[in-house]
């Protein structure tokens, strides 16, 4: 089984490999742990990592109550009523064990139940939030729980209690307002304060709760949170304490009375599912990242091939050059992603062709090394995007590893929430194709694989990724921030492997981002100084985006343990 001791975390994201852009990083300061460490986008979920190493709990542990405190501390971006992705590698036993606890969709849900919704919206008459973003229907059968209790159970070392019981305090006791809360918080009062009244009451427990009844809130105020009576349920059964007993009853109660879907039968045996990882030997090293229903591990090794093939053939020559064959790669890969990928467990997606060698070559093989290329030659399907989300990662000094990405979709879920128990619903229904076959307002056609059906996975960004070597975890690392999960997540491990940067340069290092479509390069604000115009040269459409998604690695190397969280969200990483 996996050991407990830890050692210092490197979160790791850059912009470009040998073949891509060097940049300018500032020396970053880096403490070098020989125990544990733990890299969280807010320094208290990062300490309690921390607290439960030094409990003798292993990295599965450490990463369960990270887990559940980032429920209490970033309630926009991940939590009980949410999902996710978990990697975790355990040394001793040399496996990755890959669990995949995302949202499904309710028993009730069709493949039509968002049709009219689409179709106001390519009409131009989608004055509100459609309902697959906001209420009852946008939210999917949450998985959170039943993941987290599970990795615990099976994987981890101390009972559920005691892996939650920092989640409680923090929700219980109160934690200062940070810049982050405070922004997404003034964000949705200000989206809240357009809607006309009788739409803002059906979201009335959302404002009493998470966004405090209006009430001004600025940096270092103290806020509890809502969800402690669930996570003291949770404490003392386990995911039952979720799925069955008050606070389903309480769920259903709620979901029936607003025109939800959920049933009774929903709720029974909610259970991760266990799935092999993707891997890719790459420079020495193997990579594991995450199957379908993620669309970021095939998309990040289907880049990180097409890379190699440019690189053998013809060195880059230029900074502008190397950015140029990193984005035009990009647009294969999210090409490939619209066209093929959906939940495996429902959908036929060629997996081992999407990953092989011979369809890196080809891809390769299409990209102009001086311009770019019309939309339409990359591909004809179009993208989701998944935007509140938090990604984490655990390493420890005898080369076990967590790499966790969890989310409720967009900004704050579906605003449904559940007043006696304080749970925040996801709004993931709305990560699937709504009208699979008929044009968009894009005259884009979405793919099948991703359409909706009872039970089934929406396709996601996230890419929690391993990085093993001998045996051994040496990067464990991932981000949160919709599509550019995947570019930010690429590019963090281009600059840990190929520029062997460090753990905190790379993080902080500036990135781009090209998802195909929209066909608009995103270039943070260095790299837009520097490269815009070279690379509208090249017959981009560049634009300066501030930040490209968020990132956290850590590290393990002969000295010990780093880790980094990205100042793009202000976390901060602990270890000891």
């Amino acid at each position: 089984m996996i050991a407990s001791r830890a050692r210092r975390v490197v979160i790791v994201i850059a912009l470009v490999s040998a073949l891509a852009i060097p940049v300018r990083a500032t020396r970053c300061e880096e403490a070098v742990y020989q125990h544990g460490a733990v890299a969280a986008d807010h320094a208290l979920a990062s300490e309690v990592g921390v607290e439960i190493l030094k409990q003798d709990g292993n990295v599965v542990d450490a990463a369960a109550a990270v887990g559940f405190a980032l429920s209490v501390l970033r309630p926009a971006s991940s939590g009980i009523g949410g999902g996710g992705f978990m990697l975790i590698w355990d040394a001793k036993e040399q496996r990755c064990i890959v669990l995949d606890y995302r949202e499904r969709a309710p028993l009730r849900a069709t493949a039509e139940m968002f049709v009219e919704d689409a179709q106001n919206s390519e009409n131009g008459e989608q004055a509100l939030p459609k309902q697959s973003v906001r209420g009852p229907l946008a939210a999917a059968v949450p998985g959170h729980v039943a993941g987290l209790c599970h990795a615990v159970e099976k994987y981890g070392r101390l009972p559920i209690a005691k892996v939650v019981a920092p989640a409680i305090r923090l929700a219980r006791d109160g934690v200062p307002a940070d810049a982050h809360f405070v922004k997404t918080r003034k964000s949705a009062m200000t989206t809240w304060s357009k809607w006309p009244k009788d739409f803002r009451d059906r979201f009335r427990a959302f404002h009493n709760s998470y966004l405090l009844t209006g009430k001004s809130i600025k940096e270092g105020d103290m806020v509890t949170s809502p969800q402690l009576p669930a996570l003291e349920q949770i404490a003392a059964h386990g995911a039952a304490g979720f799925y069955a007993g008050p606070v389903a009853e309480s769920l259903l109660k709620l979901s029936q009375k607003n025109g939800g879907l959920f049933t009774a039968e929903d709720f029974r045996d909610v259970q991760p599912v266990r799935r092999e990882p993707l891997k890719l030997s790459y420079q020495g090293f193997d990579i594991l990242t995450m199957p379908p229903p993620s669309s970021g591990g095939i998309a990040m090794l289907t880049t990180l091939q097409i890379l190699e093939e440019l690189d053998a053939k013809s060195p880059s020559s230029s900074e502008a050059e190397s950015a140029h064959r990193l984005t035009e790669a990009f647009k294969h890969a999210f090409a490939d992603r619209a066209e093929f990928l959906g939940d495996a467990d429902f959908a036929d997606v060629p997996v081992a062709r999407l990953i092989s060698r011979e369809h890196a070559r080809e891809l390769a093989s299409r990209i102009d090394h001086k311009h770019t290329q019309p939309t339409k030659n990359y591909g004809r399907f179009a993208p989701v995007n998944d935007a509140g989300t938090t990604h984490f990662s655990v390493i420890d000094a005898e080369g076990n590893a967590v790499a966790c990405t969890e989310t409720v979709n967009t900004e704050y879920g579906s605003w449904i929430v559940e007043p006696k128990f304080g749970i925040l619903l996801n709004n993931e229904m709305d990560d699937f194709a709504a009208i699979p076959g008929q044009p968009n307002a894009f005259g884009l056609i979405q793919s099948s694989a991703n359409a909706i059906a009872p039970r089934k996975k929406p396709l996601s960004s996230m890419t929690p990724t391993i990085i093993v070597k001998d045996g051994k975890a040496v990067f464990a690392l991932g981000a949160a921030g919709g599509p550019r999960i995947i570019t930010a997540t690429t590019q963090v491990l281009l600059n840990l492997i190929d520029r062997k940067q460090s753990p905190a340069a790379a993080v902080q290092a500036p990135r781009l981002h090209h998802q195909w479509l929209p066909d608009v390069l995103d270039l943070e604000p260095r790299l837009h100084r520097d490269l815009r115009d070279p690379l509208m040269a090249f017959g981009h459409k560049a634009q300066e985006r501030n930040s490209n998604a968020v990132t956290q690695a850590v590290s393990r190397s002969t000295d010990g343990l780093r880790a980094a969280s990205d100042v793009r969200k202000g976390g901060r990483p602990a270890g000891w």
